[in-house]
């Protein structure tokens, strides 16, 4: 059998590709466009993140030292926070006073109603939350305020601490001022989105009651304990 040379011969496919609708390709483009955005707002989120807790914290802080302040005010506008309430002074028959007296009833009733009346304003704030727009975060005046909201809850107040302390200040020529500060501490557990639950603690000082002692500063006065 002859050898015989067999020509190769080429043969031409063609593929037709049907375009893609545009609503489809729309809707490609929009996902691929908010999976750009969330990736971006994740990184930038991240990078953020002390800035954005350290933003937290103040506006935490803010809102406990204002509740703290309102309850103090509205315990001092109905009456229940009169020096003659909480301390009584002493005299010798020539009218010196000789000892300061402390009413530890009613110091107890007004530290112990000052922690209730905190706690149930916090208890307001859970429900309203805090917002903090991400803009802040950023800095800068054209970003301040802008952007969208992070919110910020109040969980729950872990610890309130209330503790009277006394105060002596020389007022003139044998004049002493006396001053009953109130110490407050309170521990509330924050969450702020990205970070585990934070405990962020609130200290404070506020003066409460204030007298003018005139004479010699009696040696012997009671101390209001150790707080609640």
């Amino acid at each position: 059998m002859p050898f015989r040379w067999l020509r190769r011969r080429r043969i031409y496919l063609s593929y037709y590709i049907k375009p893609m609708p545009r609503a489809k390709k729309a809707a490609l483009i929009v996902l691929f466009g908010l999976v750009i955005v969330m990736i971006l707002t994740a990184v930038m989120l991240h990078q953020l993140r002390p800035i954005v807790l350290q933003l937290a914290k103040s506006k935490v802080n803010e809102t406990v030292l204002r509740t703290i302040n309102t309850v103090i005010d509205r315990e001092i506008s109905r009456g229940a926070v009169e020096y003659s309430r909480l301390i009584t002074l002493q005299k010798d028959i020539n009218g010196n006073i000789t000892a300061l007296e402390t009413n530890m009833a009613s110091v107890n009733r007004l530290q112990t109603q000052i922690s209730q009346g905190i706690v149930d304003e916090l208890e307001n704030a859970i429900i309203s939350e805090l917002r903090i727009p991400i803009g802040s975060a950023i800095g800068g005046e054209l970003f301040s305020g802008r952007g969208p909201r992070m919110t910020v809850k109040i969980l729950s107040v872990t610890y309130i601490r209330t503790k009277l302390e006394n105060t002596f200040i020389d007022a003139g020529i044998n004049q002493t001022r006396h001053k009953i500060i109130l110490d407050v501490s309170v521990d509330v557990e924050v969450f702020v989105p990205g970070h585990r639950d934070v405990i962020e603690t609130i200290e404070t000082q506020v003066e409460v009651a204030e007298t003018i002692i005139v004479g010699r500063v009696p040696n012997v006065y009671t101390d209001f304990g150790q707080g609640s």
